[in-house]
């Protein structure tokens, strides 16, 4: 985004440009120190998380205030531009006070009117984070007192009140002691409102059939029929986020802080649900069904600390609590098929455990350390402990014998489990040691060392203490299960958890020359040395080299320029290391396979995270000073990644472009445009297992040549920018157009139909390609403002979006298709105005 496209508008009660903003009463030396606490106040006056606003005001702050027409000074007529060479934004004209008595001072704000369009919703993304509703509205409002004998202050601020997006902030306190802020805000998250459902009781943890359908027991023309009175149930989040934090400085060195947060996500969202697998389900046999998860979390985190500034020293410790729960537990849901043809074995429902409640706690300090030679010694040191003990589910809620022969009702209630809570554990570790030098004007050195590690401590067995046998059901029993008997011949299967874990140790070493006055050079090394538990490595080695040059010896513009060069490689490979997690680790055990046990994968994969590979990475801008007024900003990244891997991610490619200009002529009018790039390509391969072999290589009867494949990605993105204000007394209008579109095409080359899973793809595709996907979205916002007054103004809003969408994974989506019963939940293409005429006062 670029700088002009979101407006400056500072929190701070007064602004630095007027005297009239800070009585006589206070000393010079006292009002700077209140001038620097109440700054340092405003611009974190929420604390954590995310700030107060919405789409109609998304940076939160006071809507109705003017720029200024001497910008930043009233005697230099050149615009201002930072170190850099950038312009400055037009600042805002000062705020002004109101004396209430002797001791307080205040000023308010309102922006209120009416929000009107087209009387329609054509697609619910539209409303995706906001709330467009015609009606009366409420769009911002402030309140803020200042008490300049003792620097007390209060500030209130808020907007879209009564609305889905509304927001909230309040701040109090005493500069330079103590203050306590607190915000609200709400946020609609939209994912569809054209869902098509037969399940009742969706928002529940219990999805039951209608009248007519019986459990387990349908044919695809009864559900068809039924299909005929189905409803739309609208799926989207409603988030609402609260803070309260207080901040209390005892003396100039010492800050102690606190605060709380309560935040809550209820709603519904599209979820899954299957019973047997696509291709192996017969005619009115249960294949996939799309269910409806119930949002219904509770995030509460803590949040405290000291910090000490001395002369050579600094301090800082910190904890964090964050604790989730989920009052929706799991999601229980009919079957509205049969199960296997020519058995009499009936699945009746499905389950899910749903995400568990967890608990988060973290203990940090920081450490900084004056040294000779304009040093410094950083150290950090933390610990954190993630933790979940949710109650187990047994693998299954059905009765009955399975087509496999296993008895459910041995396996369907708690007294079958291991135990009975998860007792789930991650702690992680981090240590990092810094140090900074120049131990020669032009030269500055920089080292630092890190490690990281994380130990999960979960064991879980699946075990059967009824039965005493490894083993669970699958899919509810619509798959039968897989239960260990040894002696017996069967494939080997996961009945363990995998503790994964991890150390990462990195050095980083980096050195910064200056050329000459304008010109610095730069040297980094970087390695980085991962150890990872239960992986396919038992270690990876990553080497990394940086060089960087910035120059600004033309008047007229500054170069940055860099150049990464990266290698990772590490201990053998092998494919497949969760031996003692599969039943083929345990005593007794007889593969169905003659010549070995069923393979993991195929042996000549590799793992992205874990493969050989190569990185350039080259990074270049440019800011341009094209004349006093004007500016232009060019910058590109190009990544490029080989893996040298047969199978696996082969290439990961990323171009990216941006180009800027910004032209402020006086402080009556600003203009900008941009444009942004992005290129994605990556090629990955593989072999379709199709044989029966224990054979786990490339050509082999299980992994024959025949069943190779490739596919390919490209994404394109691309994205335009232009915005207008100009201040023409009494009115000033303010235009803002983007416009935004990305292509992907996915392509891929079999070597014939032995590579698809599923035969029926390939009729789909065009050559050797899928359909490509689009999308496009203009937005295009307006604001004129009529001044009618000082303190009194009209405010005329007009805003449009057009989004279209064209994706052939939807083409010719019905809610039944066979024996998969789909939400039906299609994007929808739109186009919307939204018009507002809204009155602005300020106190004056």
């Amino acid at each position: 985004m670029p700088r002009f496209m979101a407006p400056i508008m500072p929190r701070a009660c007064f602004s630095i440009d007027s005297e009239a903003a800070m009585p006589p009463a206070i000393s010079a030396g006292r009002r700077t120190a209140l001038l620097v606490a109440l700054l340092t106040f405003t611009s974190s006056a929420i604390g954590a998380g995310n700030p107060p606003g919405n789409n109609l005001n998304p940076t939160g702050t006071d809507t109705t205030r003017i720029k200024s027409p001497q910008g930043l000074s009233s005697v230099k007529q050149k615009p201002s531009r930072t170190p850099s060479g950038l312009l400055f934004d037009t600042p805002y004209e000062p705020l002004s006070y109101k004396k209430l008595n002797n001791d307080w001072q205040y000023r308010g704000s309102l922006d209120f009117g009416y929000l009107f369009g087209s009387g329609r919703k054509s697609s619910s993304k539209f409303s995706d984070y906001s709330d467009w509703r015609n009606g009366p509205l409420l769009n911002y409002f402030s309140l803020s007192g200042w008490q300049a004998r003792e620097g007390y202050f209060l500030d209130a601020q808020g907007g879209g009140v009564g609305r889905d997006d509304q927001y909230y902030q309040l701040s109090t306190g005493q500069l330079g002691t103590f203050r306590i802020n607190g915000f609200f805000n709400q946020t609609p998250h939209t994912y569809t409102d054209n869902a098509v459902t037969i399940f009742q009781g969706v928002g529940s943890e219990n999805l039951t059939l209608p009248l007519g359908l019986v459990p387990g027991r349908n044919s695809s023309e009864q559900i068809r029929q039924v299909l005929a009175s189905a409803y739309n149930p609208d799926l989207g989040i409603n988030r609402e986020e609260s803070r309260i934090g207080f901040n209390y400085t005892p003396t100039l060195g010492m800050k102690f802080f606190a605060d709380f947060s309560h935040e809550t996500k209820e709603g519904r969202r599209a979820f899954g649900g299957s019973f047997l697998p696509p291709f192996y389900a017969g005619a009115n046999s249960g294949g996939m069904v799309e269910t409806i998860e119930p949002i219904d979390y509770v995030t509460n985190e803590i949040r405290s600390g000291v910090s000490y500034a001395g002369t050579d020293l600094e301090l800082n410790l910190n904890y964090t609590g964050s604790f989730f729960s989920n009052n929706k537990g799991q999601l229980t849901f009919d079957n509205p098929f049969t199960n296997l043809p020519g058995t009499n074995f009936i699945v009746e429902r499905g389950r899910f455990d749903l995400y568990p409640d967890n608990t988060f706690h973290q203990v940090k300090t920081d450490l900084a350390y004056r040294l000779p030679m304009r040093g410094q010694l950083t150290s950090t040191l933390s610990w954190s402990r993630m933790y979940q003990n949710d109650d187990l589910l047994p693998s299954t809620l059905n009765s009955g014998q399975t087509f496999t022969g296993i008895n459910m009702d041995q396996w369907n209630s708690i007294a079958s489990l291991p135990r009975r809570t998860a007792d789930a554990e991650i702690t992680n570790w981090l240590f990092q040691l810094g140090l900074q030098l120049a131990p020669w004007d032009p030269l500055t050195l920089k080292a630092k060392f890190r490690y990281y590690n994380e130990a999960n401590d979960t064991d879980y067995t699946a075990f059967n203490r009824l039965t005493n046998q490894y083993g669970m059901i699958l899919e509810d029993g619509a798959q039968g299960g897989e239960v260990f008997r040894p002696a017996t011949p069967q494939s080997p299967f996961h009945y363990r958890s995998i503790p994964f874990s991890q150390k990462v140790m990195d050095w980083f070493f980096d050195a910064d020359y200056r050329l000459s006055y304008k010109t610095t050079a730069g040297f980094g090394y970087h390695f980085e040395q991962h150890e990872p538990s239960y992986r396919e490595r038992i270690s990876t080695d990553e080497n990394h080299l940086k060089f960087h040059l910035s120059n600004r010896s033309l008047s007229w513009t500054t170069l940055r320029l860099s150049y990464e060069y990266s290698t990772r490689d590490g201990s053998d490979y092998d494919s497949n290391p969760y031996v003692p997690f599969y039943t083929g680790s345990l005593p007794g055990f007889r593969s169905s396979l003659t010549d070995g046990a069923t393979p993991l994968t195929l042996a000549d994969l590799r793992k992205y995270d874990l493969s050989d590979r190569q990185q350039h990475q080259i990074k270049a801008q440019a800011n341009f000073l094209l004349r006093d007024d004007l500016d232009l900003i060019a910058s590109a990244n190009w990544t490029n990644d080989v893996y040298d891997v047969r199978y696996g991610l082969q290439n990961a490619r990323t171009i990216s472009a941006n180009l800027e200009g910004n032209y402020q002529p006086s402080s009556r009018l600003n203009a900008y445009a941009f444009y942004s790039f992005q290129k994605q390509q990556s090629q990955l391969s593989n072999i379709n297992d199709i044989g029966i072999s224990a054979d786990p290589y490339a050509g082999g009867s299980r992994f024959p040549y025949a069943a190779a494949w490739k596919e390919s990605v490209d994404d394109i993105n691309h994205m335009i920018g232009l915005g207008f204000g100009y201040r023409f007394d009494p009115f000033d209008i303010d235009i803002r157009y983007s416009y935004n579109w990305a292509n992907t095409d996915v392509g891929y080359d079999a070597a014939s139909n032995l590579a698809f899973a599923n035969p029926d793809v390939r009729n789909q595709a065009i050559g050797n390609s899928f359909p490509i996907i689009n999308f496009d979205r203009h937005i295009l916002e307006t604001n004129l403002r009529w001044n009618l007054r000082k303190d009194i103004s009209m405010r005329f809003y007009h805003r449009y979006e057009h989004n279209t969408v064209q994706d052939w994974h939807y083409d010719g989506l019905t809610p039944l298709i066979g024996n998969h019963l789909f939400l039906n939940a299609i994007p929808e293409n739109y186009g919307e105005h939204v018009l507002g005429v809204f009155v602005q006062y300020r106190v004056q």
